[in-house]
């Protein structure tokens, strides 16, 4: 027969165990959430991994890759000529391989005006090249305003192809991935670059 101190008992022992379960089960939670954090963060800043999520598609591109991971999404882009940067988002991050568009001076003037520096966009700037360091295999384009220069802007582009036949003061294109603009040199600098 169950008395009351019986119900009492077996109250206790579920509520108990209800506790232990859902302790485990958020600890697990947690833990697996710190993993997808830490894998995202490794792709992002060290461009490695990921490792938590699975390969879905290689495009014949180059051999761009695609990743699903729980709750986001991996594309390590590598183009022949082209994209060669790693983008992370959610499920619904799009295969884009189109460059904004610019020309030195329209790029000067959206940094100023738009108070958009571009950081990790895929860009295509052309301008007159205003210095290569063949060493380092970097082109450097420059743009001076008439406005007490407020809109100067140096571009400096870490190129893979070939520098032997560019000279300075010709006219090119770069495309590549905006890897940081410094707002006290004005300096932006892109990676991965394609000299064209």
């Amino acid at each position: 027969m169950i008395t009351e101190e019986n119900k009492e008992e077996i109250s206790v022992e579920k509520e108990k165990k209800i506790k232990k379960i859902s302790t485990i089960i958020m600890v697990i939670i947690i833990v697996f959430g710190f993993l997808v954090l830490l894998d995202a963060t490794l792709v992002k800043t060290a461009n490695i991994g990921p490792f938590l999520a699975i390969r879905t598609k290689v495009y014949n591109d180059g051999g761009t890759k695609e990743y699903y991971g729980l709750g986001y999404k991996v594309i390590k882009y590598n183009q022949e000529v082209g994209r060669k940067d790693t983008v992370i988002g959610t499920w619904s991050l799009k295969y884009n391989t189109t460059p904004l568009n610019f020309t030195l001076e329209t790029l000067a003037y959206s940094i100023q005006n738009n108070n958009n520096t571009y950081k990790d966009s895929f860009i295509r700037v052309s301008g007159t090249i205003n210095k290569i360091d063949t060493k380092n295999k970097t082109i450097t384009l420059q743009f001076t305003d008439n406005e007490k220069g407020k809109y100067n802007l140096t571009v400096e582009a870490k190129v893979l192809s070939k520098l032997k036949d560019l000279k300075k003061d010709q006219n090119i294109s770069l495309i590549g991935t905006v890897t940081s603009y410094d707002k006290n040199t004005k300096v932006l600098t892109i990676s991965n670059a394609f000299a064209k």
